[in-house]
C-alpha cells in the first residue's frame, strides 16, 4: 500500500515539474544565440542584450544603473547593444550608426564609446564623429563606414530582432533568459545578472 501511495505521489511530482517547465517562457532563439556566443567567449558569464536608443531618457537611466554593475563583474558579463532608434529622437539614428561603425572598426573601444554616447548632450553627426576620433578611431575609415549600406542594414536587423520579440518600447533587456521591460534600477539589474551568472 505504501509503495503504491509513494508511486502515486512521485507521479504527481513529475507531472507538476513537467507542467511548470512547459509553462515557463521559452528563451527566444535570437537571445539564445547571443547566450551561446557568450559561453564560447567566456565560461560562466552572463549575457545582457540591451535594446536601446541613445536619446531615450529611460535608456540613459538604465545604462547609468547598468554600467557600475557590469564594471564590478567585468569578466563575468557580456553586454550586447542592439539599436532601436526611435523616430521621435532626431539624433538617435545618427548615434546608432556611429556606434555600429566604432564596433566594426575597433571593437575594443565599443564599451567606452557606447558609454560616451549615453552621456553626451550633443549627438549630432559631427559630435559623434569627434567622440570616436578622440578615442582613436580613424576619421576617414569612420566616414567610409558611415556611408556603407551595411551600417544601416545592421540597424534594421536590430530593429527586426526587437520586433520579433514583440518589443513595446525601449529600453528592453534580456539578462540571460530573463526579460526586463522599461527602465531598470541598479538593484533589479544586479539581481538579474547575479542569477544569470549563477545559472538560475
Amino acid at each position: 500500500m505504501r509503495s503504491r501511495v509513494f508511486a502515486s505521489f512521485t507521479s504527481i511530482v513529475i507531472l507538476v515539474a513537467i507542467t511548470l517547465a512547459a509553462c515557463a517562457p521559452a528563451i527566444p532563439p535570437a537571445i539564445r544565440d547571443e547566450m551561446a556566443k557568450t559561453s564560447q567567449l567566456k565560461s560562466g558569464a552572463a549575457t545582457v542584450v540591451f535594446f536601446t536608443d541613445f536619446q531615450c531618457p529611460f535608456c540613459r537611466r538604465t545604462h547609468a544603473a547598468l554600467a557600475p554593475v557590469v564594471e564590478a563583474r567585468r569578466d563575468r558579463v557580456r553586454v550586447v547593444i542592439r539599436h532601436v532608434p526611435l523616430a521621435r529622437h532626431p539624433d538617435a539614428r545618427t548615434a546608432a550608426r556611429a556606434a555600429v561603425c566604432v564596433e566594426r572598426l575597433t571593437s575594443a573601444l565599443t564599451d567606452d564609446y557606447v558609454h560616451a554616447l549615453f552621456e553626451a548632450q550633443d549627438l549630432s553627426e559631427s559630435a559623434c564623429e569627434e567622440l570616436a576620433v578622440e578615442r582613436g578611431v580613424d576619421r576617414d575609415k569612420l566616414r567610409r563606414c558611415l556611408a556603407e549600406p551595411a551600417t544601416d542594414a545592421r540597424i534594421e536587423q536590430d530593429v527586426a530582432m526587437f520586433e520579433s520579440l514583440q518589443g513595446d518600447g525601449v529600453p528592453l533587456l534580456y539578462v540571460g533568459g530573463t526579460r526586463l521591460d522599461g527602465a531598470q534600477s541598479r538593484s533589479s539589474l544586479e539581481a538579474a545578472i547575479d542569477d544569470a551568472i549563477a545559472g538560475k
